[in-house]
């Protein structure tokens, strides 16, 4: 009987610990959510999300000026007809590029000769575009990776560039290509998810492949992943790439999509063509290392440093237990280029605020030589190829296009390539500052802010304050977008929010905003936002917010605790219930960057974080643009459908102050709103034609 008695309680206690685990584990809030069955019920909340768009697109359409702002939203757009290229890539006497143009806005790719005659090789099908392109070594094929608009999802196809003809390989279910041709232009390496192509691909596993031209994909061999590698679990969102050089194969894993370092692994060239091979892990994580290149017998890595900045090193991989060589470091700035050409690398970093481009000869690693960039320019592209000296690059600021520049480093002459001509008159009268604002904690957040010339600082100017603050990544210049002058030309300020939590002012930054310290990307932007009313800029009934994706969680939060500084707030494809993070795609692969729910501590954090849950009672929020994509393989739209009905039933406004909801059936994540957008705004600032 005592036995029997023990095993009882013992299973009580046993069957309570459960009921813990799951409370923690579906949110001990959900039992009182009152639209919980938004998250289950996908057909349902399409169908409500849709009927919401048509009642906003109606109050939108009949506002005076929409048609105006259509007309020079097209206007701009096509301003000066100037193609977009980019991805720029050299392969013997053949240049190959992606462009667009006004009577083609997406990507097509395209081939140059020696003698400059330009042929199109891929138009993509309506409805689909180009994701990326990877020559062969000789440049006899390109293969392609093509998706459906607004999917992830994408197959890689190969074309004969002298006849354009398609060769019957198609390979699909890819996520990130990570394509590398072989040395004789046989075959190429990939990156392949095994379950990409169903409704279970969250749980397949990210693994490299070698592919043979004309063969059948079903042979194709898995060079590195779960048969290669021991515990090798790389899921959907974890990058797995594969860099070689003459002699060696060097692939990187990296754990998440918040920016983390990576695990670097080693093999012999030879051995990726055999059934058996061995791959030695070389640098782990924790080394901070976050890119590298291979070049002859050398790893050149780039890592973090205790600087918040980072250090550029060599390792020689015929002496891997060899000390490192440190070539170059900075402190408290970005590293955002990162290439090799033919003899050197080249740098694009920021240190302590200032941009600066350094080239590295590999025959001297010691030497680093400046290139001369034009003052406040930013460059935000970087195009070599390992067998060319010379070397392409981008730069380009907030009010001026992008130009791309050639440099040659033998007579070290910047000129322009004449590839694209830009015109910069076009922001002639605007100019862009740089404010730095004290922080609750005393750190400096730097603001930008574009405007017109000569500004009145007379509290009255409308202003539009936006703001990411996640993953590291950094909000520099590198989008310059006519589209703006829509506001500046009313008289508008652009504010943007360099919040801790990207990158800006390097690792440490990013550390700084992320996890337990989420809730500094918010008191920072809240501090920039006092800031531009605190010196006149604006006041809060001109001042405008709006973020996308995880800058949602910035402007939620700020919208849910600050409700008075604001005018009103637009958020497109935001991550809004932060305590539900589990139930979206891209959930378990942001753990390490805003915290898991199933983590006690952490689960608070992200309570803290959560814009749904810190909405209150009898409190007057000011109007709200809700934008999403229905084929978000990223942030299920429920998050922002429940956002707006629990925003609507505290505010208990009229049909045209509800929280507009803007929905795009054809669109995924990156959802493009931008008119509607700026036609809220303006009726909400008082803005008129």
């Amino acid at each position: 009987m005592f036995l029997f008695k023990k095993y009882f309680y013992i299973i009580i206690i046993f069957l309570s610990l459960m009921n813990c685990i799951s409370c923690v584990s579906k949110n001990s809030y959900s039992s009182v959510d009152n639209y919980g069955w938004m998250e289950t019920d996908q057909a349902r909340i399409n169908e409500w999300l849709l009927t919401k768009s048509h009642e906003t697109q109606k109050i939108l359409n009949a506002l005076p000026w929409k048609a105006s702002v259509v007309k020079r939203f097209n206007t701009l757009t096509a301003y000066d007809s100037q193609p977009v290229i980019w991805n720029i890539q050299y392969v013997g006497d053949n240049c190959f590029y992606l462009k667009e143009t006004e009577n083609h806005p997406y990507n097509r790719l395209f081939v140059k000769d020696r003698l400059g005659k330009e042929k199109l090789l891929v138009d993509p099908p309506v409805g689909y575009g180009i994701y990326n392109f990877y020559p062969s070594n000789d440049g006899k094929y390109v293969a392609y990776a093509i998706s459906e608009n607004g999917s992830e999802i994408s197959a890689i196809n190969v074309i004969n560039v002298k006849n354009r003809s398609h060769l019957p390989d198609s390979i699909s279910g890819i996520t990130v290509p990570n394509l590398v041709w072989t040395e004789d232009n046989s075959s190429f390496f990939y990156h392949r998810n095994d379950l990409a192509d169903s409704d279970n691909r969250k749980s397949g596993t990210e693994e490299l492949y070698l592919h043979r031209l004309g063969t059948n994909i079903e042979k194709d061999l898995a060079i590195f992943g779960k048969a290669n590698i021991v515990n090798y679990q790389a899921n959907t969102d974890q990058y797995t790439y594969l860099s070689l050089s003459a002699n060696w194969a060097v692939a990187s894993v990296e754990s998440s999509i918040s920016g983390d370092t990576i695990d670097l692994y080693l093999t012999d060239n030879t051995s990726l063509y055999q059934e058996k091979r061995h791959w030695k892990k070389i640098i782990d994580r924790k080394q901070n290392v976050t890119d590298f290149l291979v070049r002859d017998n050398w790893l050149y890595l780039a890592k973090y440093n205790n600087f918040s900045g980072y250090t550029i090193s060599r390792l020689n991989l015929n002496n891997i237990n060899s000390p490192e060589e440190k070539i170059i470091e900075w402190k408290k700035g970005e590293l955002t280029e990162f290439a090799a050409s033919k003899d050197a690398i080249y740098l694009a970093y920021y240190e302590s605020g200032t941009p600066k481009f350094v080239t590295i000869p590999f025959a001297d690693i010691h030497t680093i030589k400046s290139i001369p960039i034009i003052n406040g320019n930013e460059v935000t592209a970087i195009f070599t190829n390992l067998n060319r000296k010379r070397i392409l690059f981008t730069q380009q600021n907030w009010n001026i296009p992008p130009k791309i520049w050639q440099y040659d480093p033998d007579s070290q002459l910047v000129e322009d390539s004449k590839i694209i001509n830009t015109d910069a008159s076009l922001f002639a009268d605007y100019e862009s500052e740089q404010k730095w604002v004290k922080s609750n904690d005393g750190e400096l957040i730097p603001l930008t802010l574009i405007h017109r010339k000569g500004i009145k600082l007379d509290d009255n100017n409308p202003t539009w304050l936006t703001a990411y603050g996640a993953y590291g990544e950094s909000n520099y210049p590198n989008n310059y977008d006519t589209t703006r002058l829509i506001w500046l030309e009313k008289g508008g300020i652009i504010a943007i929010a360099h919040v801790r939590g990207g990158g800006e002012l390097g690792p440490k930054w990013h550390h700084d905003g992320k996890g337990k310290n989420k809730i500094n990307s918010v008191n920072d932007f809240i501090k920039c936002a006092k800031y531009l009313i605190d010196h006149h800029y604006t006041n809060s009934s001109k001042l405008v917010i709006s973020g996308a994706s995880a800058g949602g969680i910035v402007i939620g939060i700020a919208l849910a605790t600050h409700p008075e500084l604001f005018a009103a707030a637009s958020i497109t494809s935001g991550m809004l219930n932060m305590s539900r993070l589990d139930q979206i795609p891209i959930g378990s692969v942001n753990f390490p960057e805003f915290g898991s729910p199933f983590n006690k501590q952490e689960l608070n954090n992200l309570q803290t974080i959560d814009a749904y849950l810190n909405l209150r009672e009898d409190v007057n929020y000011p109007p709200v643009m809700l934008s999403v994509g229905l084929k978000d393989e990223r942030v299920f739209p429920w998050q922002s459908a429940k956002f707006s009905a629990r925003l609507n039933e505290i505010n208990h406004t009229s049909l045209d102050e509800q929280v507009l909801v803007i929905a795009n059936e054809d669109a995924g994540h990156f959802v493009n709103n931008f008119v509607n957008i700026i036609v809220f705004f303006m009726w909400k600032t008082n803005i008129t034609d």
